[in-house]
């Protein structure tokens, strides 16, 4: 009994040691005992053939350049000058404040600024000659300081008149139109309208923390929009985000892919979906065998070919690309080889 509890502990992991050993014995006789079964298993050879690594994302259309206009003051709307579908040029006016009380304002400004000037000449003249005291020249600096001020009233009021015109930064397409009936009074918190361009069209999309440290700016892409299945758009990656998508329930970033064409006729519209293909590494002329032949253990890649006597055998193999349906063989089999896959 005290030779049982000195060494419990090592019979204990011996007795597990053998065990084990037992186990994987079996299991390796029950593997090498196995036959291929043409009821359940279908034989095939490995390949040679052109494989392409790539990542598919999903995504969707969208423009760089948008605009919402708005005033940067409140007054009311006098003129609307575009509706829904109109195309308009960049720095175009597109709507109108009323501007009588505005130049009437400006007016006022312009006479102040007037009096104010006189007033400053004639304290000039007043203190010309006299010796400059620290009173006098306390009086000459509230006089500048005065006619500086009826001269930047007069500017601001200028400037009311121009931000009374409302014109697009853009060249674009006018997608809404929020306030379309003149004579209500509007604040600079009304959206009046929305300009989208339509040619500076890209196609975006979202990739998981796993498979960005895989892509890179300038990588070539593949683009597939759903409404125009039969066409294939030549691409490449413009933006990839340093900063996760806000919002998700798992990490991932947004990436941009180039849109090279020509929508004059307003075919490709924004948040169409489609795919992105993006071309990882191109492989031509390489071994591969279908990726359900291929199996792990421990890391370790294999698959199960057969003898004369059609009993399976576990072959360890050397891999390289893989794709949805192909795996690239570097080591371990040849042409000639018969691999076992299951129905």
């Amino acid at each position: 009994m005290s030779f049982l509890k000195k060494h419990f502990k090592k019979i204990i992991i011996i007795s597990i040691i053998l065990i084990a050993l037992f186990v994987g014995f079996k299991i390796k006789n029950r593997n090498s005992d196995q036959k291929f079964d043409p009821k359940k298993e279908i034989l095939v050879n490995p390949q040679k053939k052109d494989l392409v690594e790539q990542i598919t994302l999903a995504g969707s259309i969208d423009a760089t350049y948008k605009a919402e206009l708005k005033f940067q003051t409140g007054g009311q709307l006098a003129w609307i000058g575009v509706k829904v579908g109109d195309k308009v040029k960049k720095y175009q006016t597109i709507a109108n404040l009323n501007q009588d009380q505005l130049k009437k304002q400006l007016a006022i400004d312009f006479n102040n600024y007037k009096t104010t000037a006189s007033t400053f000449y004639d304290t000039k003249d007043q203190y010309k000659d006299s010796v400059i005291t620290t009173e006098i020249k306390r009086i000459l600096e509230r006089s500048q300081n005065t006619l500086d001020n009826s001269v930047i009233n007069y500017e601001l009021g200028d400037l009311a008149i121009k931000y009374s015109r409302l014109s697009s930064p853009i060249s674009g397409v006018v997608i809404a139109v929020d306030q379309p009936n003149a004579g209500i009074n509007i604040t600079p918190a009304n959206n009046i309208a929305s300009i989208i361009d339509p040619q500076s069209l890209y196609f975006k999309s979202q990739i998981d923390q796993e498979d960005v440290v895989k892509i890179k700016v300038g990588d070539k892409a593949k683009i597939k929009i759903d409404s125009f299945s039969d066409q294939i758009l030549d691409s490449e990656i413009t933006y990839i985000s340093f900063t996760p998508v806000i919002g998700q329930t798992s990490t991932v970033y947004e990436v941009r892919f180039k849109l090279s064409l020509n929508n004059d006729d307003l075919k490709y519209r924004l948040s169409m979906d489609g795919d992105a293909n993006i071309i990882l590494k191109e492989i031509p002329n390489t071994l591969t065998v279908p990726v359900d032949s291929v199996y792990q253990d421990q890391d370790q890649p294999y698959v199960f070919t057969i003898d004369q006597d059609k009993k399976l055998i576990k072959k360890t193999i050397k891999i390289g690309i893989e794709t949805d349906t192909e795996v690239e063989i570097l080591e371990g089999l040849n042409e000639n080889d018969q691999i076992v896959i299951k129905k």
